[in-house]
This record gives structure tokens, sequence and C-alpha cells, in this order.
């Protein structure tokens, strides 16, 4: 016992880091070495990474003062404790979006359903040990000066060994990752992102990071950005309570290119047979996807513009929130700026994907949207639910975007460095847009039997020379290219089968058989109109709402 209340706080760092960081996650290192293709090397690094930023945490929480170091502490082992269960025990991945289910206010009747007698339990008998070391253990001071600058500067360098320690066998783990990505043409996700989101304690910290820069974000938003729902009044369609709206954002997709739109090769099979699809003619707002989300969504003028797009208005996604709609978005890319602004119940980035195990050592592809996707439906039978798919599309490197099967067109560039002519780069590209008509057709496949409507668009076009893709191009003097893309529009036959919808789709597709352009500027007003709603006191622009049925003369 004497012993053990002199236990100085690196000692008590030490063993909460083998606790936490190693113990603790034994089961999923188990799990995950089944999975990995390196299985040694990798499970070595990511045993040492997750004890070294454990240490490195505790280490840096020591520097606030015993009783701080105490408290913080504490919360860290039970949290890390009580994540670990649902992990072991119901093979749950820690992400955003179980955070933000077991932190929301109103969900706290469904999170007080998942504690049982036997989580409790868990929780009690595997805290008990670090707690009592934390709060039993004597912490002895220092009673001189020159000591305890000593042991400070001490402290400070093993807090900077051990934060290299955790980040340098992550990044080069990473860089031989991405090498091997290069001799087989492959794009994985982060490996250092997945390594973060499959382990306790880094899964539900940096879910804890990204939910209250969520709230935070939100929060602004309401605070300084005019909101249309609070301003106008929008009715909704009859049949809203089992409607399912599914928007795919595309990515670098150019409708000159896509055999739906009279190119020369027949690269959309699936679309080309949809009996209920309507090709566009569209136009993105910008030429890039960061500039291009920000005006894409909201109302005409919703976004400043100026060269950086400011936002100025809420978007259409966070309208349909305000009246009901539950809404899960998924992402082969990374805008979490841009995702907070939906107010989605959910989302999942690449990287948190890619660390679920049904998807462990696949490369980054818009097909694993499509799982993500059939367990949003499976969670929301009963409809009234949005679902936003960000794809990776037609992002260079090309041939980094469709498996081996889908290279039809030939010869490819294969490499950034590969010298590629002109051909061998449309090769390339027209294969990612084979791809992404397997892809809608999946998605088409989830809704066909339901009260649905989807719509695609692309963020933006591409140009493409030998050996040179780019997008970007200021938008006042940027290429035809990069500004023509495909907008569609896909309704099921129970949508169709209610007449106001019908005349809507009718409107539609007259636009496409008279190429009329649309533009992004107007998906705000048009996606709310083809959906049904109406707004008496100006809320929806007839203007601009593609589906908007003229009225008949009395």
């Amino acid at each position: 016992m004497y012993k053990l209340r002199e236990l100085s706080q690196q000692k008590i760092s030490l063993f909460i880091a083998l606790y936490l960081g190693i113990l603790l996650n034994l089961p999923i290192f188990f799990r995950r070495y089944q999975q990995l293709n390196d299985n040694n090397l990798s499970l070595m690094v990511e045993m040492l990474s997750a004890f070294a930023l454990v240490y490195f945490l505790t280490l840096l929480v020591s520097f606030t003062g015993k009783t701080v170091y105490r408290i913080l502490l504490s919360i860290v082992v039970v949290s890390s404790v009580a994540a670990a269960y649902y992990m072991i025990i119901f093979n749950v991945d820690i992400g955003y979006g179980i955070l933000a289910s077991a932190l929301a206010v109103d969900s706290f009747d469904l999170s007080k359903e998942s504690v049982g007698n036997h989580f409790l339990l868990w929780v009690v008998v595997l805290s008990l040990l670090p707690l009592v070391l934390l709060w039993v253990a004597k912490m002895p001071g220092d009673a001189l000066l020159e000591t305890r600058w000593r042991k400070l500067a001490s402290k400070f360098a093993l807090l900077i060994m051990f934060g290299l320690v955790c980040w340098v066998p992550l990044k080069l783990m990473g860089n031989r990752q991405d090498a091997h990505d290069r001799v087989n043409n492959r794009s994985m996700a982060s490996y250092g992102g997945v390594v973060a989101g499959t382990y306790s304690p880094s899964n539900w910290l940096s879910a804890l990071g990204l939910f209250a820069y969520s709230s935070y974000s939100q929060a602004e938003d309401t605070k300084n950005l005019f909101d249309p729902a609070k301003h106008f009044t929008y009715v909704p369609p009859t049949d809203v309570k089992d409607l399912y709206v599914v928007f795919v954002i595309g990515e670098s997709a150019r409708r000159d290119h896509m055999g739906l739109y009279g190119y020369a090769r027949d690269n959309t099979p699936n679309l080309d047979k949809e009996k209920n699809l309507v090709a566009l003619q569209g136009y993105s707002c910008d030429t890039s996807t960061k500039l291009s989300l920000r005006c894409m969504f909201v109302r005409m003028g919703g976004a400043a513009d100026n060269p950086e797009r400011t936002l100025k208005e809420m978007n259409v996604f966070s309208l349909l929130k305000s009246q009901g709609f539950s809404s899960d978005l998924y992402s082969m890319q990374s805008e979490a700026w841009f995702y907070n602004k939906t107010k989605a119940d959910d989302y999942s980035l690449r990287e948190s994907i890619a660390s679920e195990k049904r998807n462990a050592g696949k490369p980054i592809d818009d097909m694993l949207l499509i799982d993500e996707m059939k367990d949003s439906i499976g969670r929301h039978p009963q409809g009234k639910h949005l679902i936003i798919l960000h794809t990776k599309g037609s992002h260079y490197l090309y041939s980094d975007r469709y498996p081996r099967n889908f290279a039809r067109y030939q010869p490819e560039c294969m490499g950034i460095d590969d010298s590629c002519s002109t051909d061998e780069m449309i090769n390339a590209y027209d294969n990612t847009l084979l791809y992404t008509d397997n892809f809608l057709e999946q998605v088409l496949n989830q809704m066909r039997d339901k009260n649905a409507i989807v719509f695609y668009a692309s963020d933006h076009g591409e140009s493409i020379s030998k050996n040179m893709h780019f997008h970007g191009t200021p938008r006042d003097h940027a290429p035809i290219e990069q500004r023509e893309v495909p907008i569609m529009v896909w309704a099921s036959d129970k949508f169709l089968a209610n007449g106001h919808n019908r005349q809507g789709f009718q409107q539609l597709q007259q636009l496409a058989k008279d190429k009329t352009p649309v533009y992004h500027e107007k998906l705000f007003d048009s996606i709310l109109g083809c959906m049904g709603y109406t707004s008496p006191d100006g809320g929806i622009v007839a203007q601009h709402n593609w589906c908007n049925v003229p009225a008949t003369a009395p």
C-alpha cells in the first residue's frame, strides 16, 4: 500500500496507456490481425501507436495539475471502457454517428435502452483498477525549484518522443501503403485515419471532436446564415410520410463524355435503359468541389458572387431537416464543413467507412456507399428520409476510380508519373463514367419498390489533355467543359403514380427534350418542387423550379 501511494504521474500514465491502449483493444487487435494483409508488421505498428497515443495524451494532461489530471483521465478511462463494451461485445464501430446518437438529448430514451446491468457491471469492474490508481495513489511533488524544472523538461521530452513514436510508424506505413497503391493502381483510405477510427480511445475522441465541431458549426449557421425555413412557409406533399429522397453528388463528371447525353461511346448502358430517368443539360455554379458545394444547394444568391463563394444562406437539406425528414450522409470525400451544414443526423467519411470491419482492406470505392445506403434504409423503413451520397466519381487519378473489370477503354493512363497521351487520359476518364453508371444503377435498385425520387448532379466538369487533368479555373474564364455537368432526376413508379408528381416529371422530360439548360443555382427550388412541396409566400420560386406545372387558363 505504501508503494501504491507513492506512484508518480509518469508511472500512472504508463499503466493507463498499457491498460487503455493495449489491454482493452486486444480483441480489436485480434480482429484486425485476421483482416490485415501484412499481419505481423501492421499489427505491431498499430499496437505501438495505440499505446503511444494514450501515453502522449496522459502526459499532456499531466501538465494541467494533479486534480485536473485525475478528473480528465477518469473521464477518459470510463469512456474508453464504455466504448470497449460495445466494440467487443456488440462489434460496434464507434464513430460520429454513434456518438451523436448517444449524446443527443432527444434520443435519451433510446440510449437508455442500450444501457443494461451487464454494461454497468462491465464499466464498474474494468474501470475500478485505473480509477483506484488515479485517486488513491499519492503523486509526490518536488520541493526544490531546480528539481521541478528538471522534471518538467524531462516530461516535455517524453511528450515529444511519444508523439513521434505514435506518428512516425503510422506515417511510414501510410507511405508504404501509398507506394503499394501506385503499383497496384488502387486508392485506399488514409492508413492513419483508418487506425484512428478502429481503436479506442482515438475513435471516440476523434468522433467527439467532430461532434463538437459539427455542433459549433451548426450553431454558427443558425446565428449568421439566413434560414429560409424560418422566413417562408413550406407545404409538404400529401405522400411525404413514406417518401425517400436520395441526392448523389457526382465528382468531375462532364456530360459530353456520357453515352446518355449522345457521346459516341456507350459508357452508360444501365442509365440508357431507365424509363423513369431524365437527363438534363446541367451547368455547374463553379469549377471546384469546395466552391460548388457552397452554391449548388442554396437559393439563387445564397452564396456570394465572390471568388470564395461566401455562404449567406442555409441549404435545402437543412430545410428538409426542419420539415421533419431524417437524414444520413455518406461520403468518399472529406468536406466536413459542408456535411455539417446539411444538419444530417449521421454522416460518415471515407476513413470511418473504411474502418468498418466489412470494408477492411478495400480501396476507396464509391460502391462502399451502397452498403451504407442499405443500412440507412433499414433504419428508416417508414420513409420521410433523406440520403446524401458524396462520391469520388471521376476524380483524378482516373484509373483508381474503378476496378479492373470496368477498364473497357484501352489503353489507359495508369499512373501519376506515367507519360500519358490525351487518348489514354480520356480512355481512363470514360471508364470512370462507365463505373458511375453501374454505381447509380445500384442506387436506383434500392429505391424501385419505394415512393422515391433520386437526384444526381456532378459538382463540376474536367478539362483533359496530354498528361494533364484539371478543373478549378476561375469560373469567369473557365473552359466550358469545366461547367457542363450531368444533372439527372429519377422517380420510382410509386412516386409517379401520384398525378401531381407525374405532371412535374413531365415538365422535366420536356426540359430534357428541348435541351433546356439547367443550373446548380436552381437545385434548391427544384428539389423541393419535384418532391411536391409548395410555398405560398415565395419560398419556392416558380421560375427556378424545373418541375413547376404551369397554371391552366380558366
